[in-house]
């Protein structure tokens, strides 16, 4: 016998072939050595519609002959079927990192970001015709922000790399993965950084914002609630332009506008980059972000002006090969960051939320 491979269609064919040849694409076709051919290979290349043979096969095979024979140990008929895997990876792990996406990123240089504040005018004074004038003395304070180093190492081995060929490619497929998860360990960081409990990484937003803060007790926010916190904020100089909470919380906000409103709240509208769910309230934008704390009585609304916030970045995301003795391919990403607040008394942030 002569086998074949039948791969590319006559142009000319219905557009029942054309379905035929894209799902059953690649068969083998057999020959022998006069030149005859197997009824499939005739079927296509002669116009014969073959979904009728396709059907009585369905039929034959739902009447059991193929199910009672093994083929070998096991269930009956399973030996004989193979299985096909999807290549396409489920990720049931992803999360959006909106933070990430909306924060200003700023290239530095040194190992710290270092900046002026002023945090004291002596201001101005109204004065007499000829009268000596004394200074008005202004206080600037530096303040320095040291970079911290996140990691995600990877390695594929030559076996894996040989054996999945044809089907996924592991290294892509091991690098899509790993930078996720660094993009991931930045959100975290940017909301939940604690660098008293872990010296490795930078303060997030919820140990920064220190000056302004109102704790509920395990008790639900209210609208004046959130009104209060915006009139503290623009007491402190601030203007808030963005607010940060958790699923719940933000859910039970979106009830309190409709409930005050006597109407369906505002449709809600995405964000740049793709966030969803936000809505607006007194001019300020509403998100939810995954990272936030979300245990009954931890939760917290972060209310943000922009203006002072931002990341510096040292080094952002880098792939570097790494040397290996062994049958392996070792791979390093890095990024080189921390989150800027430059103004924390302008944010403010409710907590103890039920």
């Amino acid at each position: 016998m002569i086998t074949k491979t039948f791969e590319k269609m006559d142009l000319n064919k219905s557009q029942a072939e054309a379905r035929f040849d894209k799902t059953f694409g690649g068969i083998e076709v057999h020959e022998d050595d006069f030149g005859g051919v197997s009824k499939e290979y005739y079927n296509l290349y002669n116009n014969v519609d073959i979904r009728k043979d396709i059907q009585a096969n369905l039929m034959k095979a739902s009447q059991g002959s193929i199910t009672t024979q093994t083929g070998g140990a096991g269930t009956a008929g399973t030996a004989l079927i193979p299985v096909y895997v999807d290549s396409a990876i489920v990720d049931r792990t992803n999360r959006l990192t909106p933070m990430v996406d909306l924060l200003p990123r700023r290239a530095v240089r040194g190992l710290t970001y270092d900046y002026n504040a002023l945090t004291s005018k002596n201001g101005a004074a109204w004065g007499l015709e000829g009268e000596a004038i004394a200074d008005q003395v202004d206080t600037y304070d530096r303040q320095s922000v040291s970079m911290k180093y996140g990691y995600a190492k990877g390695r594929i081995s030559g076996p894996a790399v040989a054996g999945m060929r044809g089907y996924v490619d592991p290294e892509s497929l091991d690098l899509r993965v790993k930078v996720k998860s660094l993009k991931e360990l930045e959100e975290d960081a940017i909301i939940n950084g604690d660098s008293s409990t872990n010296i490795e990484e930078f303060n997030g937003l919820i140990q920064s914002i220190t000056t302004n803060t109102t704790n509920k007790s395990n008790a639900y926010v209210t609208l004046t609630d959130i009104r209060a916190e915006l009139a503290t904020s623009f007491n402190a100089n601030g203007m808030v332009t963005l607010s940060v909470t958790d699923a719940s919380t933000h859910n039970y906000i979106k009830g309190l506008l409709q409930d005050f409103q006597r109407q369906p709240a505002p449709p809600a509208e995405n964000l740049p980059f793709g966030i969803p769910g936000a809505f607006s309230f007194d001019g300020v934008d509403f998100i939810k972000d995954r990272f936030m704390p979300t245990t009954s009585g931890s939760r917290r609304i972060l209310f943000l002006d922009m203006r002072y916030l931002f990341m510096a970045v040292l080094q952002d995301v880098t792939y570097e090969e790494k040397y290996s003795d062994n049958d392996d391919y070792p791979y390093l990403l890095k990024l080189y960051e921390a989150m800027v607040l430059t103004f924390e008394a302008a944010c403010t942030q409710i907590y103890g939320i039920k």
